[in-house]
């Protein structure tokens, strides 16, 4: 039958014998100290000894045997010259009975007891780790036993020697505090003669003690070592270590008084930050000073340091507010995010963790710099709309980034965020902010980082998820402790070695962190945060594809008029503008459509603005303090070349047409408002007297008539009438002719 490997009636033949030889073996080990014996060879393996008397008593073999045959015949088996370098323990000849004498005993190597049938000396022994550990139990035990009952006795004898020296204290505690002294009067008595080393009494005692629940001794063995060891290094006496706890301890009735307690915790709530160990010492200083006693180093933590109410109180005043350890102990306002694009926008700068790259300073000297990055985030999208890279954060790389927001969306923001930056209390930052406000846009200017945490927490994005990639990055800030915050000095200074080499300027720089920036801006927010595993558009996607309801428009006039520079000019000649950008000379001219800016505006300063990266168009504004007032824009005009072959007859035509047409629209302008007016009565006495009198009397007639149809009295005439100069009544007339 497959599987079984014996017959029937083999099994029952079998099975008795194997019963009887389990029975015998549990019935005849009788353990003693030193019957096995472990032994690690070179290899590292372990091998069981057992001793000859555990051997003929378990195998029932007689001494003579070992003596005469079992030691001598082994001994054959093995070469002479390994048997000149064996010591105690014979070498490893494979054959049976391999045997060993140690500290006068002989042992023999449980690997090498024959298992041959019907004898199965090796079997009566089970296998070897189980053996081991029955052997370790049984020695435990044994111990075990001998110490509890010799420790129990000396107990009941000893301890009422001792009760005389509590007699102030409940019959109970008394008791406990007399057997307590005998514990220490045993370990006294029995350190010296106790085997094995100088913790073992105290080991093999800790559990003894525990399992009594003996009060008022330590039962850890270290803390009842140490009291014994005061007793044998000094001449304190046994009843002076055993008291009832606390006993003599003033210290919580003495500091009630609550000046120690202030003193405390005003160093505790100070900006110092001073540490425990130096506060305790600075109060017991004051103490002495004061004539108090001073209190215990553990009532510190235990009425102050330690108390969560203390922490609470004292940790924004210690570590400063907002900081990462009082955040916990600080609230905070949940908000939802934006609901549209361009609900909000958050404008900060940092410095990209690049290596420094080989540049030359303002003196010319060689040096290394780091770039930073001034970006602008959109709340909703996370999309960075607009960003700078330059060597600081200044108020012109705000202004660019701010620029290059505007321009890439045509819109401004709802409300913009910014913090306190380098150059934000400058006049040319405040006339931009105040355009802004006249524009519509909120601003919000904070001095916390949580003010603007959108953006703040996109650069520690930004490093981990797109800069860690990059060769050249050298890792977070000095305050990160993430693991994987540094890298290793060895390997920044390889890849300076590599980036030197390669030639690492700042115009590889600037482009390096563009593409990391734009790089960031296409990467699908799924594929690095958990938060957002279902959102597989990026951040430009979603800027594009979100709602504006709440933008305000723009048109390049007002981008103009917001980022570009500015210059104030004086218009004049028919709207030909000559002014120069940069030391070079430029012509604009204005429209024959914007004639009445040409007219009203000829011989006043107006404000020109213009973007020196596009010269074809500036724009002409009106100063109202802060804010300009738009006026009309004014092309590039080239110079007409009107000498040699390459002369521009065409344009020179075009140009005298257009001053054709201002001169004709200055005239027919002043026709108008002249038509009204007649030339002889203006002329006076250069005209004929007869033209003069009959318009002089019919402008009289057309007043006197437009003056009674209003209700009034005739007008009197002071010259041949009946009243004289004095009668008359000079604010009548005043009235009357005004």
């Amino acid at each position: 039958m497959v599987g079984n490997r014996y017959s029937k009636q083999s099994r029952e033949v079998c099975a008795p014998k194997l019963l009887t030889t389990a029975f015998f073996i549990v019935k005849t080990m009788n353990f003693k100290q030193g019957d096995i014996l472990i032994r690690k060879t070179e290899a590292g393996e372990q091998t069981l000894w057992l001793s000859e008397r555990l051997v003929i008593e378990v195998c029932e073999i007689g001494e003579s045997y070992f003596r005469k045959v079992g030691r001598v015949n082994y001994k054959k088996t093995i070469r002479p010259c390994d048997l000149a370098k064996a010591k105690e323990f014979m070498p490893d000849s494979g054959k049976s009975w391999r045997w060993a004498k140690t500290q006068g005993q002989f042992y023999y190597c449980l690997s090498n007891i024959p298992n041959r049938a019907p004898q199965n000396y090796r079997a009566r022994f089970g296998d070897a780790q189980t053996l081991l550990t029955q052997y370790e139990q049984a020695m435990a035990e044994r111990k075990e036993t001998n110490l509890e009952t010799a420790f129990k006795h000396y107990l009941n004898k000893a301890y009422p020697q001792y009760l005389e020296y509590y007699t102030k204290v409940d019959v109970t505690r008394r008791v406990a505090l007399a057997k307590a002294c005998a514990v220490l009067d045993f370990c006294l008595d029995n350190l010296d003669t106790y085997g094995g080393t100088e913790n073992a009494l105290y080991k093999d005692l800790s559990p003894i003690l525990s399992k009594m629940e003996l009060q008022y001794i330590p039962h850890n063995y270290q803390r009842l070592k140490e009291k014994v060891e005061i007793l044998r290094t000094t001449d304190h006496c046994i009843v002076d270590l055993i008291d009832l706890p606390r006993t003599g301890n003033k210290n919580a009735e003495q500091y009630t008084d609550q000046e120690v307690f202030s003193w405390v915790m005003q160093l505790r709530a100070m900006g110092l930050n001073n540490s425990n160990e130096f506060i305790i010492r600075y109060v017991w200083e004051l103490c002495e000073r004061f004539g108090k006693e001073k209190p215990s180093r553990r009532w510190f933590g235990q009425n102050i340091f330690e108390l969560p109410k203390t922490k609470y109180l004292t940790a924004e005043k210690r570590f400063g507010y907002g900081s990462r350890k009082a955040q916990m102990y600080s609230g905070y306002i949940p908000f939802k995010n934006a609901v549209c694009a361009g609900d909000c926008w958050e404008i900060d700068a940092s410095r990209v963790n690049l290596i420094a790259h080989q540049t030359v300073d303002e003196k010319g000297n060689k040096a290394e710099r780091f770039l930073f990055a001034i970006v602008v985030r959109d709340v909703h999208s996370g999309d960075i709309l607009g960003y700078d890279i330059a060597y600081a954060e200044n108020k012109q790389a705000y202004m660019r980034a701010l620029r290059m927001a505007v321009e890439y969306t045509g819109y401004l923001p709802y409300s913009l965020t910014a913090d306190r930056f380098p150059g934000h209390n400058t006049e040319e930052i405040k006339e931009l902010f105040a355009r802004l406000e006249a524009l519509g846009v909120q601003l919000n200017i904070t001095h916390e980082p949580n003010g603007k945490a959108k953006v703040e927490r996109w650069f520690g994005t930004f490093q981990s998820v797109t800069l860690m990639g990059n060769k050249y990055y050298y890792g977070e800030g000095v305050q990160s402790r993430r693991l994987s915050a540094h890298r290793s000095a060895e390997f920044l200074a390889e890849v300076k070695k590599e980036a030197k080499t390669e030639g690492f300027d700042y115009l590889k720089a600037y482009n390096e962190i563009e593409n990391l920036i734009e790089g960031w801006r296409n990467t699908p927010y799924c594929t690095y945060s958990r938060k957002y595993a279902n959102i597989t558009e990026t951040p430009k996607e979603l800027h594009e594809k979100a709602m504006k309801n709440n933008v305000i428009d723009v048109n390049p006039a007002r981008i103009s008029m917001l980022f570009h520079r500015k210059k104030e000019i004086t218009l004049k000649n028919n709207g030909l503008i000559r002014t120069e950008i940069d030391k070079v000379e430029f012509y604009y001219q204005l429209s024959v459509d914007d004639f009445d800016i040409i007219a009203n505006y000829t011989g006043k300063k107006v404000v020109m603005t213009f973007d020196v990266l596009s010269s074809n168009t500036v724009y002409l504004w009106e100063a109202h303090g802060n804010l300009l007032v738009p006026l009309c824009e004014a092309q590039l005009f080239e110079q007409i070349q009107r000498h040699g072959p390459t002369a521009e007859l065409g344009r020179l035509s075009e140009a005298r047409a257009r001053e054709n047409e201002l001169q004709r629209r200055k005239e027919a302008e002043l026709q108008r408002l002249t038509a009204l007016a007649d030339e002889n009565l203006l002329m006076g006495a250069y005209s004929e007297k007869q033209a003069y009198n009959a318009t002089e009397e019919a402008f009289l007639k057309s007043q006197e008539s437009n003056h009674i149809a209003r209700g009034a009295e005739p007008l009197k005439k002071a010259v041949g009438s009946e009243y004289f100069t004095e009668e008359l009544d000079a604010s009548n007339l005043t009235r009357l002719q005004f």
